[in-house]
């Protein structure tokens, strides 16, 4: 079903779904965390079709070696990390991306016309800057599109009216009648299913608007 004429706040074009995955251990994670998958699904925010997908494997440098939790979840293996281009040249190429698709990287008089979409702060609050702090060939600082973004867990509850409990992407997708597609914690499989939790909340009239954000940077 398509949906449209849903009001979208600050005029926004598109919704950017970025789910990473990362370097991970259940009994000894070691520093610093790295990104080892970067996907993300784009969507048209007045139809909330899918417009394109981007996805990578990260090498990660510090600690290449993936630990037996981290390929048991995330269904990734070694060979797919040992052959992936860097994390500077991974994060180039989704910027690349985002420009072929007429996504300007500068925010204009109005801000941007996308947001990210993400299941938690985790992704662009936490991971991705600690990432940068890992990274000699990138800023350390955010650019300016990765800094603010839409967590799909707050108009989740406004729209089920659910104050408190889980909200993990399988009991949001089950909640609104939808079955899991894919693996759980492969990230281009997670953006896939948030991208349908958004679809689905917007056929309910829900809308989206930014919930989070880094601090704004000090001028230059």
């Amino acid at each position: 079903n398509v949906v449209s004429c849903v009001s979208m706040p600050r005029l926004l074009d598109h919704l950017i779904v970025l789910d990473f995955e990362a370097t991970c251990d259940d009994v000894n994670p070691k520093a610093p965390q790295e990104i080892i998958e970067f996907p993300s699904v784009l969507l048209s925010a007045h139809t909330f079709e899918v417009v394109a997908e981007f996805e990578s494997f990260v090498r990660p440098v510090h600690h290449p070696v993936l630990t037996p939790f981290c390929r048991e979840l995330t269904g990734i293996e070694q060979a797919h990390v040992d052959g992936a281009p860097l994390f500077a040249d991974v994060f180039a190429a989704h910027q690349a991306w985002l420009t072929q698709h007429g996504l300007p990287l500068e925010p204009g008089a109005d801000g941007l016309p996308y947001a990210f979409v993400t299941c938690g702060d985790w992704d662009l609050k936490t991971m991705l800057p600690a990432q940068l702090q890992a990274c000699d060939e990138v800023p350390n600082e955010p650019p300016a599109p990765y800094r603010q973004w839409i967590n799909v867990k707050h108009p989740f509850r406004a729209a089920t009216k659910q104050k408190r409990g889980a909200t993990g992407m399988p009991h949001m997708l089950e909640k609104l009648g939808l079955e899991l597609e894919g693996r759980h914690h492969r990230g281009i499989d997670d953006c896939r299913n948030i991208a349908r939790l958004v679809r689905a909340l917007a056929q309910q009239g829900s809308t989206f608007e930014i919930t989070g954000a880094l601090p704004a940077l000090a001028p230059v």
